[in-house]
């Protein structure tokens, strides 16, 4: 694990990755999370979770966790992260220099404390256990 990071292999079904990332968009906005799911390459998703009290639009900069699920040899890949979007040209790419450490630093604090990457993790897990005694 990096610091800014939670990584697992998942020993299940790659082909649950589209049902997962959908339980997971459900939950985190029932919860009152915005999430977005996007197709990313090799039949990956990744869903990216934001909220106005927890991620904060900085300087034109919108920071979320993103979660990516991948294939990965017969298992599932997840991957945990701080996010950033909607930079905005060159003044934010300038303060971003300056400010990201710090960003960073509290965002990932605030998604510790809230323990999304943990729940989200969570719903990864019991969907393929529950997909493996179905079976």
């Amino acid at each position: 694990m990096g610091a800014f990071n939670t990584n697992k292999r998942l020993y299940g079904d790659p082909s649950l990755i589209p049902h997962i990332s959908s339980v997971m968009a459900q939950e985190f906005t029932n919860d009152g999370y915005d999430v977005t799911v996007q197709d990313i390459g090799y039949s990956g998703k990744e869903i990216s979770i934001t909220k106005g009290g927890i991620f904060k639009a900085i300087l034109g900069m919108k920071t979320a966790l993103k979660i990516k699920l991948t294939p990965d040899n017969g298992d599932t890949q997840f991957d945990a992260s701080v996010g950033l979007f909607g930079l905005q040209a060159i003044p934010t790419a300038i303060a971003l220099f300056v400010t990201w450490p710090v960003i960073l630093t509290q965002v990932w604090g605030l998604i510790q404390q809230s323990k999304l990457d943990d729940k989200a993790l969570e719903i990864a897990e019991r969907i393929i256990y529950q997909h493996s005694y179905s079976h």
